[in-house]
């Protein structure tokens, strides 16, 4: 069966992915990369996963985001927030604190 193991597959791919490229990630990008539709890798990743791929590159940015505010105290928050493709930095803060339970300042604060 072709894509057998496609969830496998496109997890593997976007946390190996570099900062610069998961900035400006999304499904279709994702659908275009293992050939097949948006339609299909999104039901099979949520299938085989639990969780939509919209959630899952949404978790993987704000991971990515967690780790650098305790790694580079001298990036801004704006900064961070542009670096990771959120063109408005107040959503990037709104989603962190949803999924942190800390507005990304705080949390810094927290563990630095």
């Amino acid at each position: 069966m072709r894509n057998k193991n496609i969830a496998d597959d496109v997890f593997r791919y976007v946390v190996r992915l570099p900062e610069e490229e998961l900035a400006g990630l999304n499904i279709k990008m994702l659908a275009e990369h293992f050939d097949v539709s948006r339609c299909h890798i999104s039901r099979r990743f949520h299938d085989e996963r639990g969780m939509t791929l919209a959630t899952f590159i949404k978790r993987r940015k704000l991971l990515r985001a967690e780790r650098l505010l305790a790694a580079d105290s001298d990036v801004t928050v704006k900064q961070l927030a542009s670096r990771l493709g959120y063109a408005d930095y107040q959503y990037f803060i709104a989603r962190f604190k949803e999924q942190w339970g800390e507005s990304p300042g705080r949390y810094r604060k927290l563990v630095v």
